[in-house]
């Protein structure tokens, strides 16, 4: 399904990580430049999409989102659900994958490459990655999801919801 979206300097992306298998984490960005909210879902020994997307809809961030990209480097996460329950385009992105048959492209940013999958056009996909990307391996969204699921919370932090 190709999807039309009007990409604007400050559109709001939800980036979800998932390197990390005991905690999912969302970060909530208008375009590159501001940080609007943190996600974080709840550890479950079996990660489900549907309550994943669920999730996602629950959130005080939801009716302003137009986009989620996922770097999920184990594939656990189906795109398709995602779309389908949240009504709004899934852009997965990996810079490390493999695998070409997956479905995965390449997409070259400046000097910064990445493989994505999507049902974005080409223009369109690259409009999105030059507005959110502004430094490091991945586009802001992802870059600052993935610092929060690599980082430590103990003690009276372990139990961190911000912005529910």
């Amino acid at each position: 399904m190709t999807r039309s979206l009007t990409v604007k300097k400050e559109i709001r992306a939800l980036g979800l990580d998932l390197c990390n298998p005991r905690r999912l984490v969302g970060a909530v960005t208008r375009g590159g430049d501001y940080l609007d909210g943190v996600l974080v879902l709840p550890s479950q020994p079996t990660l489900k999409t549907t309550s994943i997307a669920f999730a996602i809809l629950r959130t005080r961030f939801f009716p302003e989102l137009r986009l989620i990209m996922t770097h999920d480097p184990e594939a656990r996460l189906e795109a398709k659900v995602i779309e389908r329950l949240t009504k709004l385009p899934v852009v997965q992105l990996d810079s490390t994958r493999k695998r070409w048959s997956s479905g995965f492209e390449s997409c070259k940013v400046g000097r910064k490459q990445l493989h994505v999958k999507s049902s974005f056009s080409p223009k369109v996909l690259q409009e999105i990655l030059s507005t959110t990307w502004t430094t490091g391996t991945l586009p802001e969204p992802l870059r600052i999801a993935h610092l929060l699921a690599r980082s430590r919370f103990s003690g009276k932090n372990a139990r961190f919801q911000a912005n529910k």
